[in-house]
């Protein structure tokens, strides 16, 4: 049977309660008790009518028409999280507007690229990656001050005209149509990054940014960000983080290596939160996660067959039954009706 050809099986008699969990088999990624601050949270390269989220801690101040690497004059914020904030950036050279995405200083105020940290992994990992639907890197660099331990490391986007698919969410599902067109686009990405050995590792709404100005007659171009917690063949997975509690994979819940398979995993848990506007494990990170063991995601029946059998055949609990990255592609074209 193919992939397809299970999911359906799976699709008609509903998402079955499973326990993948044998006893004293689980070790669960760790948390710090009372904590549900992901991992890695978005830091947003566009512009929209949301306000900023704010920093988890504050960050020394800016002084007042900085200019960086001679070249980027910051502006406003437009968001932050965990690493980093990123503010608006005028382009000095080319007039055009961009995102300056600013890493908060490590314990040791390494400043190095190479470093296994988020700021080295964007630039080692994203930086070189050019798609269509991966926001592009258009430079890097140090910001230096007088104490070095305050130096900051800096990374310049696209800035796009759109938003964040949490954003997005936030208001309520959005049609098969979009769904279909934006969630083809990420898996596109994928396609483009397993192909070159690297796992994002960190899919989820807060990830995927939409330009809906570079499609002003479609729904727009999905385009996917934040590679601070990367894989690939020089960055191992990060000892402190293994993505978002939300979108784990199951085999990342009982500590298992985060692979292709599990990005597909997490990308079928965005498309069914993009079509019923909740996530598909809620409540607090711990039972989330707990709850990835013990069953597939309970797809509603207002979900459509054909959709039901592709978000089934994507978060299969077991990673050789997930379709790869461009058979996802190909799946979620031929929902298009």
């Amino acid at each position: 049977m193919t992939t397809i050809d299970v999911a359906a099986v799976r699709a008609d008699r509903g998402a079955a309660c499973r326990n993948t969990a044998q006893s004293g088999s689980i070790q669960p990624v760790s948390i710090q008790p009372g904590s549900a601050q992901p991992a890695s949270t978005h830091t947003g390269m566009a512009r929209s009518s949301q306000q900023p989220t704010e920093p988890t801690q504050p960050a020394a101040p800016l002084q007042q028409e900085v200019v960086l690497g001679g070249r980027y004059r910051l502006g406003g914020r437009l968001g932050g999280g965990s690493e980093a904030y990123v503010n608006e950036a005028l382009d000095l050279r080319t007039g055009k507007l961009v995102a300056v995405k600013i890493f908060r200083a490590t314990q040791d105020g390494t400043t190095d690229p190479a470093k296994n940290t988020p700021f080295g992994r964007e630039v080692d990992i994203h930086g070189r990656l050019r798609h269509r639907n991966i926001v592009a890197v258009l430079g890097s660099g140090t910001m230096t001050e007088e104490d070095p331990r305050r130096s900051r490391n800096y990374l310049v986007m696209d800035l796009m005209d759109g938003n964040d698919l949490r954003s997005v969410l936030h208001e309520g599902p959005v049609s098969p149509e979009q769904t279909v067109a934006w969630m083809s686009g990420i898996a596109k990405a994928l396609t483009h990054l397993h192909r070159r050995g690297i796992v994002h590792n960190d899919i989820k709404p807060g990830n995927i940014l939409v330009d809906f100005h570079a499609d002003p007659e479609g729904p727009g171009i999905a385009k996917l960000t934040d590679f601070g917690i990367a894989i690939d063949g020089r960055h191992s997975a990060p000892k402190s983080s293994s993505g978002t509690p939300h979108y784990l994979s199951p085999e990342e819940v009982c500590g298992g290596t985060s692979t292709s398979a599990s990005d597909i995993y997490s990308l079928g848990l965005v498309a069914l939160e993009c079509l019923t506007g909740t996530k598909a494990f809620p409540g607090p990170p711990l039972e989330s996660m707990v709850a990835r063991t013990l069953g597939e995601p309970r797809i509603p029946g207002t979900v459509r067959r054909r959709w039901s059998m592709v978000l089934h055949a994507m978060t299969d609990p077991d990673p050789a039954g997930r379709p790869s990255a461009s058979q996802a592609v190909g799946m979620l074209r031929r929902l298009v009706w």
